[in-house]
């Protein structure tokens, strides 16, 4: 039954006879009459029907009773139809007929049964709509019609074979009702209307050929069981922390790019550090005049031992006179934190040292330096000269041993935990540097060359406190530019508690010029919880080279803005800080200054409680605005550079300090548009920090007197409203962290996180006593409805002594491994498909 139907067609159908649709029977008259000119009269055979039928017209014709001009059906050959272009009678005469044989015959029979079906069910259609076809036919219209073709028609055949019982013909030749309702169940099976094609005018499609659906079904997922093929990348201010996630310990290179420049800049080159650290050299000079009035050595030798007649009251007048000579804004802080160190010395019954700070300064004014030949010093930094350099951008510590800097714009892309508008002009400047120093630093550190990047995957590190356009925009930098195969984005906070194997945690990461606070439970950051401020270990250094400075430092010429001297500066701070009361003593310390083409110098100098009042400065906020001014972000490419909607900025202000939720603050006022519903914390203590008392009455209280009722209704209503002013300051790190466990959740929550709070990062993991004196700050700022629950405060040490500089790097090699983190993979082609939007689902934490 395949070949059935090949070599005819019926002339019924729209294509083929668009006379039959509109009415004119002047073609099927003519053919009729030369059908009936030469037709025979039909046998029957034993069941009655008649046999002898053929393919010609006039077999058929002669073979039924009805009246063929009703039915206006005619069959044409498909070689007429090739030739000659239109449609031709395919009459023959009934001699040409009868010549075939038996066997030829039953076979038509058989496929004749077919054309029985087809123009039954054609009679039945073109009765009901007889009268509309015959006026679209007038007008000119073309009538859509159900399109049967030779597959269906086979179909058709073999539902009629299986159903031949069921139909029967009537007395006239025609199928009774029940073939019709036959018909209409197989016409729905195996027939649909035509539809007219689209348009393909301006069609666009990112699809590809051998796509079959999104690009994420089509691939196979990223295998990264060793750890080989993941590259952990841990972008900081100062530091970049870059290795493979099968490796121990990663790679620290310092992030800094320099470039070479047309013009050579002057010598005041700001290149290390912005513009505004050159107002502590400012402050040096202005101290060195000041001390200068002072007569420290008011008798020589003799004025040692006037002072030692009275060890305290003339230490404190001592003090007093030499927090005169430093900066206004510092000194009521400076003269208190003194005052409170005098205090803690005597409750521990340690001895105060007589005139500390004019043996101090006496032995700095007169100190030398000493000159050490290059053979002699085993830490010689070999300098590179300009000439030597053929690159236009170098990286790494080589851009910060350059011997002429003025030649070089050596900028750090990353400042204060995100881009760097102060020395950066757009986005795409900070993109090119970044990419130059992450590439160069994959090809010398690790031996990866560009070209076979697309074979591997990129955990990138973000912080907790975020900025979607800058992930976006680094995104594309890995994926695109550089072309690594895969990503996977995680907060550091998170990736702390992997690296670490906690399951819960407050983690405080003191970084170089950023702190973040983050409570994460099961591997998941509370985004209320989250606080970021902008100070850290620079800041400390800052300060504590301003205490230097207010001692008569003996390398007065030291200034912030040189790699070198910065360098030396901060060696000094992670050497001598300490917060540890038995160290607060007078001693004598050495440092050795190395310049470019110059031998070495060693100084020697005295210290008394500089390096134990420096790291205070992350509690005492407000020393570090005399110091450092933080940028304008409102104003800068970076808000101007992401699209707003409706005005308004999708983007998380840039501010000194990022809360998840802001404090509220109590607002006396009646009619207040700010009242918000007091969530955990509501009204500020004393101290600053934010109370989470509960606001019912406990049961066992006694009911209030009918006359304080009424005193209460005269008050007016105290509405509860987000301080929005205390995110444009820094807020001491002791309030950040209690803000943070308060905004935790539940009591038993925050109770647990006061017994395993982490202290990462280079800020201050390294500072001894550190801890203790947080915790004991943290004790006394409890929120008033911990101080019954929560009982004592545990700074935890990270296990098996991991340098805690490197735990979130650390974290990062973990999940990159893990097999519930493949479904976190973003492929390349997924995000040229779909961009950014792909981190929405393949993120753990809120994007």
């Amino acid at each position: 039954m395949s070949n059935f139907g090949k070599g005819k067609r019926y002339s019924w159908l729209p294509e083929s006879n668009p006379s039959a649709l509109s009415g004119d029977t002047n073609g099927q008259q003519q053919t009729l009459q030369r059908s009936d000119s030469g037709e025979k009269t039909p046998k029957t055979n034993r069941s009655g029907r008649k046999a002898g039928r053929g393919r010609g017209k006039d077999s058929k014709a002669g073979s039924f009773e009805e009246r063929p001009e009703g039915l206006g059906i005619t069959t044409k050959s498909e070689d007429t139809i090739n030739q000659n272009g239109s449609s031709t009678s395919m009459t023959q005469s009934s001699s040409s007929r009868n010549n075939s044989t038996t066997k030829r015959q039953q076979r038509r029979a058989r496929k004749d049964s077919v054309d029985d079906l087809v123009r039954s069910r054609f009679m039945s259609m073109n009765s009901q709509s007889e009268d509309s076809r015959s006026d679209a036919g007038r007008r000119g219209e073309q009538v859509p019609m159900a399109a049967i073709t030779a597959n269906v028609r086979d179909a058709l055949a073999s539902e009629q074979r299986a159903a031949r019982g069921s139909h029967s013909h009537t007395a006239n030749g025609e199928y009774s009702s029940r073939s019709n309702v036959r018909l209409s169940s197989l016409e729905s099976k195996y027939s649909f209307p035509s539809i007219a094609p689209l348009s393909q005018r301006n069609v666009t499609s990112s699809m590809r050929r051998g796509d079959h659906g999104v690009a994420s079904h089509s691939q196979p997922p990223f295998e990264a069981a060793q750890g080989e093929n993941v590259i952990v990348i841990h972008p900081g201010s100062r530091w970049l922390r870059i290795g493979r996630a099968s490796q121990a310990v990663p790679r620290e290179i310092p992030h800094v790019a320099a470039r070479r420049l047309k013009v050579p800049v002057s010598a005041n080159n700001d290149n290390v550090v912005p513009q505004h650290e050159a107002a502590a050299n400012e402050a040096k000079a202005q101290h060195s005049s000041a001390v200068e009035a002072m007569d420290v050595d008011r008798t020589g030798a003799g004025s040692a031992s006037d002072h030692s007649n009275s060890e305290d009251g003339d230490s404190d007048s001592e003090s007093e006179e030499f927090a005169n000579a430093g900066d206004s804004s510092v000194d009521e802080t400076l003269s208190m934190l003194r005052t409170a160190l005098k205090q803690h010395q005597r409750h521990s019954k340690r001895k105060v040292p007589s005139n500390a700070y004019s043996q101090v300064i006496s032995y700095n004014r007169q100190s030398q330096p000493e000159t050490i030949q290059d053979h002699n010093d085993p830490y010689r930094i070999e300098w590179i000269m300009p000439s030597d350099i053929s690159e236009d951008c170098v990286t790494g510590e080589s851009a910060l041993r350059i011997a002429d800097d003025q030649k070089f714009s050596i900028r750090w892309p990353i400042r204060n935990g995100c881009f760097n508008v102060e020395t950066y002009a757009s986005i795409e400047d900070v993109l090119g540097d970044l990419e130059a120093i992450w590439l160069q630093a994959l090809e010398n550190e690790l031996g990866i060359r560009q070209r076979e990047l697309k074979d591997l995957g990129v955990v990138l590190v973000i912080p907790d406190i975020f900025n979607r356009l800058e992930v976006a925009a680094m995104g594309s930098m890995l994926l695109q530019r550089m072309g690594f195969g895969h990503l996977l984005v995680q907060q550091s906070s998170t990736l702390v508690t992997f690296g670490a194997g906690f399951s819960s945690a407050c983690v405080v990461d003191v970084g170089a010029q950023k702190t973040s606070i983050s409570c994460v439970e099961d591997g998941h950051c509370a985004p209320e919880s989250r606080v970021l401020t902008m100070y850290g270990g620079d800041d400390i250094t800052r300060f504590l080279y301003h205490l230097f400075v207010r001692s008569h430092f003996p390398y007065a010429e030291a200034q912030l803005n040189r790699a070198h001297d910065w360098m030396m500066l901060t060696d000094l701070r992670e050497r001598f800080c300490t917060v540890n009361l038995s160290d607060v003593n007078i001693r004598l310390h050495s440092f050795f200054v190395r310049k470019p083409n110059a031998h070495t110098l060693k100084y020697s100098f005295k210290t008394y409680d500089e390096p134990y009042q420096a790291p205070l400065c992350l509690f005492y906020p407000s020393i570090l605005d005399a110091y450092y001014e933080l940028p304008n972000y409102q104003e800068s490419f970076v808000n101007a550079s992401y699209p707003r909607v409706h005005g308004e900025s999708k983007l998380i202000e840039l501010t000194a300090t990022r809360f998840g939720i802001l404090p509220y603050k109590a607002k006396v006022s009646a009619e207040t548009s700010e009242a918000a519903t007091a969530p955990a914390t509501v009204p500020e203590t004393e101290t600053g920090t934010p109370d989470v008392r509960a606001q019912s009455v406990h049961p066992t209280e006694s009911l209030p007197s009918l006359s304080s009722v009424k005193d209460k209704l005269d008050e007016p209503p105290t509405a509860f409203v987000s301080d929005s002013e205390a995110q444009y300051s820094r807020i001491p790190l002791d309030v950040a962290i209690t803000h943070s466990i308060a905004h935790s959740g539940s009591i038993d929550r925050a109770r647990k996180l006061y017994t395993s709070i982490v202290i990462v990062g280079g800020g201050v993991s390294f500072i001894p006593g550190f801890d203790d004196l947080l915790a004991s700050r943290l004790m006394l700022l409890r929120p008033e409805f911990l101080r019954s629950s929560v009982e004592r405060v545990d700074i935890v040490a990270p296990p098996r002594d991991l340098d805690p500089r490197v735990l979130a790097w650390k974290g990062g090699a973990v999940l990159g491994r893990l097999e519930c983190a493949r479904e976190m993979w973003v492929s390349s082609t997924d995000w040229s498909d779909f961009g950014p939007r792909m981190l929405r689902d393949r993120v753990l934490f809120q994007w």
